[in-house]
């Protein structure tokens, strides 16, 4: 039985050294050095010459592969007769690599969270499609501030389905305000909404009618095209939604409630 497997194991040891090169070339080390870290692990304590007969590369290649293991801390060398002999320094180096990367990864992410944000100050995005339009509707709820909404039109809810009575469960649930303001063909969903809590609904005249919805939400002012496939249009820049806000207000107050 021993037999047997060994003889397996060296059978199948060209694809398994194959798939352990391309992860070793995963956690960054590059393709010579990944076959010469093999090669020695394989082969133990070798030298320059003995690794690229090995594995059949230059020697000046595997010179500054060898190198580029020696910095990593993967392999260090001895020297016996004036001939140099490298040697892998352990298995185990290999995690501390990535835990060293890690670390360095970990450093700088306040930094790159900062410069994402100073980056993000001022966005926009044209997004399509239903999928979009429910992702986008979700980043609503993340602001935890009420939502306005002004030219809504009737087909919205036969357009999202059930996603929209999951949408305003969760918004409710996280007390989150909604303040609609309705195209005048929406009656059968503004009666849906005005038994809901956290949600306010009024109507303007038929000529503000628009099959583009404008939704308003902390720092952010979204168009929505409501039709199959939507289009939107995300704006994010706190001096445009505060206007947009002052904007909302007044047809608020002049919007007759439902």
């Amino acid at each position: 039985m021993f037999v047997v497997v060994v003889y397996t194991i060296f059978k199948n040891l060209p694809l398994l050294c194959f798939y352990m090169e391309e992860d070793l070339r995963a956690i960054g080390l590059s393709k010579n050095e990944a076959k010469i870290y093999l090669a020695l692990a394989e082969l133990g304590s070798c030298s320059i010459g003995n690794i690229a007969k090995k594995i059949k590369i230059h020697r000046t290649n595997v010179y500054d592969a060898i190198e580029g293991l020696v910095k990593k801390g993967l392999a260090s060398h001895i020297i016996k007769e004036k001939v140099k002999y490298f040697q892998i320094t352990g298995p185990d180096n290999l995690l501390n690599m990535v835990k060293e990367k890690e670390a360095k990864v970990q450093a700088i992410l306040p930094r790159l969270d900062l410069l994402n944000d100073m980056s993000i100050k001022n966005e926009a995005q044209i997004l399509e499609g239903l999928q979009a339009a429910k992702r986008v509707m979700d980043n609503f709820l993340s602001y935890k501030d009420t939502i306005l909404v002004m030219g809504v039109s009737s087909n919205v809810a036969d357009l999202m389905g059930y996603f929209l009575t999951h949408y305003h469960t969760r918004r409710i649930k996280e007390k989150i305000m909604m303040k609609h303001i309705y195209n005048t063909d929406a009656h059968k969903r503004i009666k849906d909404l005005k038994n809901m809590k956290y949600t306010e609904v009024r109507i303007l005249p038929s000529e503000y009618d628009s099959p583009v919805a404008t939704n308003i939400v902390g720092d952010e002012v979204t168009l929505i095209h409501w039709a199959k496939s939507p289009v939107i249009i995300r704006i994010k820049n706190k001096k445009i939604a505060d206007s947009y806000k002052k904007y909302f207000d007044m047809l608020w107050n002049n919007a007759k409630p439902a």
